[in-house]
Parts: C-alpha cells; structure tokens; sequence
C-alpha cells in the first residue's frame, strides 16, 4: 500500500470513528491562522535533464521551508469564504556529473474559495470547498547559470473532508482535495525555457488542532502530493 493510501485510509478511519467525543462541539470557520511550513518538489525527486551548449545537466530538488497565512469567514450559518497563501524556498542541484552546483528557488501557492460545512454530529462535521488556485515558481537561483524560469499558473480545485473532535480540545481533519495547479509538469528540454507550466494534482491531508487555550490552538497538517508540505503554526478562532 502506497504512503498516499495509507494516509487517505487513515482519514476515512477518523471519519468512522467519530462518535466518541462526548459533547457538542463549535466547529467555527471564522477563524486566522499562521506559522512554520516546509515542502517537497516531488516531481524532480528524480534527476531530470536539459542541455545546454552540447552539456547534458542534471537537476534535483531538495526540502525547504517558508511560512504560511489562512483565514475563514463564516456567513449564512454553514457558509465560509477562505484563503491560504504559502511561501517556501526550496534548494536545487544542477550538475554534468561531475560538478554539482547549488541554487535554490521559491514556491508560492495561494488559493481562495467558498465552502460549505454539514454537521454530522455533535462531534463531527463534513464540508465541501471550491476555490481559485494559484502556484508560482519565482527567483530561481544557481550560480553560474541563467535560469530563466519564473512561471505561474492558476486553476480550479475542489476539496471534501470532514472534522471530528476527538475530545473537546483535541479536532482532527482529514480531507481529499484536487487542484489544477498541483505539479511541476516537467523541465523543457530547451535550457532557456527552464520549467514548464504545473499540471493538475489529486492531494491527501491530515491536519490535528489542540486548544491548549479557548479559541487559541497549536495546529499542524500534512498533505501529500505531487508538491508535499507540512505545517506548524497558531489558529485563532472567532
């Protein structure tokens, strides 16, 4: 079984194991939330090459880190309006297979949407999101070498999930989501054009919340993709 699938199955098991909670609980979507995040170029985990002046190259990528920024407004009872915006720097390896040079990169992705929450039960709640997505590749960086590779793209995603509130402080979120803009498609073979467009994606997540204070929570997620991130930051909810 594949780590994507284990996690999904790990989230349909939250979802059947929802009633153990005792008491109702305030699934607020108005809510600010904000912190550490690192991420993952899948796509290039493999070495992928582009020529230039008859020299075949290499490129990699490695894990960085950046932040993030997320806010919600509920309306209309079950209703929310969302946003998220992300930054992360990833480091980047060019090499003939002799030399290895080392540069590095930004990976900004933003989205913003309209979501609807149902409650299940007193301790579970389901909700579907679709919203705008944005990912941009920006100020790639490599000594040596003129990369001109800022690119950006937008599109449409689509996510459902479900939280559950395993005690009253403790909320866990697992969701399925699809965006348009999920994946580095691949690196152009024409080393002036450096990296195509992004391509669609198909993500799994889980995310854990602990109000450690009322209306205060220590947050942190992991999604899986073709563009892979985890999270550690605060979430203030109205």
């Amino acid at each position: 079984m594949s780590t994507r699938h284990r996690l999904l199955a790990l989230a349909v098991a939250v979802a059947l194991g929802a009633p153990a909670a005792a008491g109702a609980q305030d699934f607020s979507f108005t809510y600010l939330e904000g912190g550490f995040a690192a991420g993952f170029v899948n796509d290039v985990e493999q070495p992928q090459a582009f020529a230039d002046n008859g020299t075949t190259y290499d490129i990699e990528t490695d894990a960085g880190g950046g932040g993030f920024i997320g806010g919600a407004w509920q309306f209309w009872g079950n209703m929310h309006l969302f946003g998220e915006y992300s930054s992360i720097s990833q480091d980047l390896e060019v090499s003939d297979g002799i030399d290895t040079t080392e540069g590095d990169f930004d990976l900004v992705r933003w989205r913003i949407g309209v979501g609807y929450a149902y409650p299940f039960s007193p301790t579970t709640s389901f909700y579907g999101r679709l919203s705008f997505d944005n990912a941009e590749l920006k100020d790639v960086r490599v000594a040596g070498f003129n990369f001109d590779a800022d690119v950006d793209d937008s599109g449409i995603g689509g996510e459902v999930g479900m939280i559950w509130a395993a005690t009253p402080v403790i909320h866990l979120q697992g969701y399925v989501r699809y965006t348009s803009v999920g994946k580095i498609a691949t690196v152009d073979s024409d080393f002036a054009e450096g990296f195509d467009t992004f391509d669609s994606d198909t993500l799994v997540g889980l995310d854990g919340r602990w109000y450690f204070r009322p209306g205060i929570a220590l947050v942190s997620g992991y999604e899986l993709g073709r563009i892979t991130t985890w999270n550690l930051g605060v979430r203030f909810t109205f």
